[in-house]
């Protein structure tokens, strides 16, 4: 192989480039996490709660009634809850309102 003075060239753009297996992947939301271990066993198939848009404040309303009923059990630490509560609020928010026109 011939050394031309491109190959300098080229090894700094690769370099510079980084790696070629795209953008870093983000980790995974810990309320997801807490989502899928408390909030699943139930809420699946008839009981989805895929398509209900809350607000924040509604959804605060929501985890406080099935933690005081007793239907998360176990009862997930006031920081997982605060995480599911922000997962939730994420992406399941209340849809914005519709504009007039």
């Amino acid at each position: 192989m011939r050394w031309t003075p491109l190959v300098p060239l080229f090894c700094t753009i690769l370099a510079v480039a980084g790696p070629a297996h795209g953008p870093e992947e983000k980790p995974p939301d810990p309320g997801l996490k807490v989502f899928q271990d408390s909030c699943l066993d139930c809420h699946k198939g008839q009981q989805s709660i895929d398509q209900v848009r809350l607000t924040r404040e509604k959804w605060k309303e929501v985890i406080d009634r099935m933690v005081e009923s007793g239907f998360m059990d176990p009862v997930p630490s006031k920081e997982k809850l605060k995480q599911l509560l922000d997962y939730l609020a994420q992406t399941r928010g209340a849809a914005e309102p519709r504009k007039p026109g």
